[in-house]
């Protein structure tokens, strides 16, 4: 069958990982918070960008130079003939997912753009240009990635007492000093990225959720015996209007009042806690991280003689006054023997009258040589039609064509067959 395109592989993979470390932080996130406290509940959201980027490491630096080289030097050589092959009605699909993953994204994206638009025309500028003054009854903010501007609302003076807008501030400047708008926006992107994925919208609630409890932490560690005001500026705050999903910090968090107020009480815990739980978060990235790393580098390490075929098959169809070319990029890997299968028209245990099935396989057959044999079959029941076969070189393109070159484009009908196939070792060459 014909294999998605690496850019739909790598995002599978990618909602893999996600979809398997969110439950596991899910579950993680209570048991954190009370033993541990917030701070090292709200560290653990980053085992999430190190898992994944686990799955983007290479599973060795030998395969990679090896696919360099291969790149590098590709050349033709014509090889025996082949046999015409009709169309794939399912060569759309890849494109058209890919078509939808991207559509949604850029929605995403198009949604932040206009949020952010919006809510900065509700902003005005102080007359020092170093915070912004945001419409009465709204919450204040740290707004902005590169230069992180505090946003106050219009009624801050009269809606907080002295003691309360100190708390206030100092809760904006565990924002900047944790540069939480960058973790907030990285976020976002996973979003962006993984707005199919449910799972990706619910761990962004938690994660700023985690993100207010572990900076009211901050601030009461700071301020001891502040629990009272602390606790009266939250009820304060609570009901003002402030967009979501910016990248931003807020004071107004989307976490229950009832049970921010409640982690108030015990807030980060003693320090030696909290560092038997940063230490155990450290013990369980590693693992993580190493085990994503393995498995990918497991699934994509090639086996002893396997060998890669990038294969190009392009199809030139005349009849009855028309013309059409199609086009198919499959790519599949062999080992020995054993034979990889390209289907089009049909599939296995869904026969058509008119599949074609190309039955592939390639041998190491020393000095970087590569023998390739094809087995061109057709009809229900498949019937073998053609058996052509190339020796080529690792990293060079072989070229097998077939058709009626006479009656191709003369009007009287015919169809041109163009097989390109480019052989890649993956395991150690013979020698």
């Amino acid at each position: 069958m014909i294999e998605p395109t690496p850019l739909l592989l790598a995002l599978g993979r990618q909602t893999l990982v996600l979809s398997l470390a969110l439950p596991l932080l899910l579950c993680l996130r209570r048991p954190l918070l009370r033993r541990f406290g917030a701070p090292v509940a709200y560290a653990s959201w980053l085992l999430l960008p190190l898992l994944m980027l686990a799955s983007w490491l290479p599973a060795s630096a030998p395969a990679q130079a090896l696919r360099a080289t291969v790149v590098a030097r590709i050349e033709p050589l014509i090889g025996m003939p082949g046999t015409a092959l009709p169309a794939d009605p399912n060569l759309w699909w890849p494109a058209a997912l890919a078509f939808a993953w991207a559509f949604g994204a850029l929605l995403f994206a198009g949604r932040l753009v206009w949020l952010q638009r919006r809510f900065m025309q509700d902003l005005t500028p102080s007359g020092d240009g170093r915070q912004w003054h945001s419409p009465a009854g709204s919450g204040p903010a740290l707004v902005g990635l590169l230069r992180p501007r505090l946003a106050l609302p219009a009624d801050f003076g009269q809606r907080f007492d002295t003691q309360q807008q100190s708390l206030v501030l100092a809760h904006e400047e565990v924002h900047r000093q944790r540069r939480d708008n960058h973790w907030n926006a990285m976020a976002a992107l996973l979003c962006m990225l993984h707005w199919f994925n449910p799972l990706a919208w619910l761990a962004l609630r938690r994660m700023r959720a985690d993100q207010e409890l572990a900076c009211d932490a901050a601030v009461l560690a700071r301020h001891p015996g502040s629990q009272a005001a602390y606790g009266r500026a939250l009820l304060l705050a609570q009901g003002s209007q402030f967009a979501t999903g910016l990248p931003w910090a807020s004071w107004q968090s989307t976490h229950p009042l009832i049970e921010r107020i409640e982690m108030l009480k015990q807030h980060s815990g003693p320090a030696a806690r909290r560092k038997l739980g940063l230490a155990l978060l450290g013990l369980l990235a590693v693992a993580g991280t190493g085990t994503v790393h393995a498995l990918h580098a497991d699934s994509s390490a090639p086996a002893s003689g396997e060998i890669e075929l990038r294969m190009e098959i392009e199809i030139r169809d005349t009849a009855n006054g028309s013309s059409r070319t199609l086009r198919s990029q499959p790519t599949v890997r062999v080992n020995g023997s054993t034979p990889a299968t390209v289907m089009f028209h049909g599939a296995p245990g869904k026969p058509s009258p008119d599949q074609v099935s190309i039955e592939v396989v390639a041998k190491d057959i020393g000095d970087g040589k590569v023998d390739i044999s094809l087995d061109l079959k057709k009809g229900d029941p498949l019937v073998s039609v053609a058996k052509p076969r190339v020796i080529t070189k690792d990293g060079m393109k072989a070229l097998i064509e077939r058709g009626n070159k006479v009656g191709y484009g003369t009007g009287e009908g015919g169809e041109m067959i163009s097989i390109s196939i480019t052989p890649t070792l993956l395991g150690k060459p013979k020698t």
